[in-house]
């Protein structure tokens, strides 16, 4: 997955030996023994099987309260930006995770996020359709809502321009908006695109129908509006052009989100609603393992959800 979430450099501990038992083949020996070391400390780890609507369903699960337990919880992204994919094994132990769980979509074909991921106060990747997404700082239980990142920028002339997508692999008519944090450049991802490239608000370079095809390095500081679907853009090299960016939900100031959805209860009541958020039909009915990121008020729960057999 491009991003997932991890828990590091804390304690662990875990309900009992059995399940300690049952996951030492499938882990290193030194982490073993840290688990064995690390049980009791406020942690705790589950798995089991329960009865689902169309047969039964192997539940893992992880919970603690994160203003007491010395875990830290953390999106883990690629080193090199938000283009192309890594496994979750190869991101958790890239930074020595002790527990992982996958995190947001992408798209399959093109391999670039689909959704909300922001890591240390950095939007790595903005949110789209309003979906539903998780925030939180160290140390505090996570806000959940559904998010959108309201963004656009005025010129000179004191006209306003709606940008639709910040880092995102999501294409839509209109301007995107690109940072180093997509990656060490951009190439087009749609038909022919126009572009200007920013610093500090000032117009550096424009590039025309067509002259994005080589790629446009992308240095930090700099951005780069990217106009699809015929869109044709003004601005000229010294033009200068205002930023406004605001999330819709408080949840998108957090040092630390990542989308998902469909958003499934807020204050205790159910709020599902996928086409609300962009989901197919399709989708929303299709039989496939799940990662559900929650809390009851008290404490931080991170599950995944499998059918077993056919189910």
């Amino acid at each position: 997955m491009a991003h997932q979430q991890q828990l590091r450099r804390g304690q662990l501990s875990l309900q009992g030996q059995q399940l300690l038992g049952q996951v030492a083949d499938a882990l290193p020996q030194l982490l073993i023994a840290r688990l064995a070391q690390l049980m009791g400390q406020g942690l705790a780890i589950e798995r089991r099987m329960a009865a689902g609507g169309s047969g039964p369903v192997l539940i893992h699960s992880v919970r603690l309260d994160p203003t007491s337990v010395p875990l830290e919880l953390r999106p883990l992204n690629r080193p090199d930006g938000m283009q192309g994919l890594s496994s979750l094994t190869q991101l958790a132990r890239g930074e020595a995770a002790l527990i992982a769980i996958n995190g947001g979509y992408f798209n399959r074909v093109n391999r670039l996020p689909l959704g909300a991921l922001r890591d240390g106060g950095v939007w790595l990747s903005g949110p789209i359709l309003n979906r539903g997404a998780i925030g939180w700082q160290a140390g505090v239980l996570p806000s959940f809502g559904r998010l959108s990142l309201e963004e656009s920028v005025e010129d000179g002339l004191g006209r306003r321009w709606p940008l639709a997508s910040l880092n995102s692999g999501y294409v839509q008519k209109g301007l995107a908006r690109y940072t180093s944090a997509w990656g060490r450049s951009y190439t087009p991802i749609s038909g022919q695109e126009m572009a200007v490239l920013l610093r500090d608000g000032r117009v550096l370079l424009r590039f025309e129908p067509g002259a994005l095809a080589g790629g446009v390095p992308l240095q930090p500081g700099e951005e780069l509006l990217v106009a699809r679907g015929g869109l044709l853009l003004p601005w000229r090299p010294g033009e200068t052009l205002q930023l406004r960016s605001h999330p819709s939900h408080p949840l998108g100031f957090s040092p630390y989100v990542i989308g998902g959805g469909p958003l499934l209860l807020q204050g205790g009541q159910l709020v599902l609603n996928g086409s609300v958020e962009g989901f197919s039909p399709g989708f929303l009915s299709q039989g496939a393992p799940r990662t559900v990121i929650a809390s009851d008020g008290r404490q931080l729960w991170l599950l995944t959800l499998q059918g077993l057999g056919n189910t």
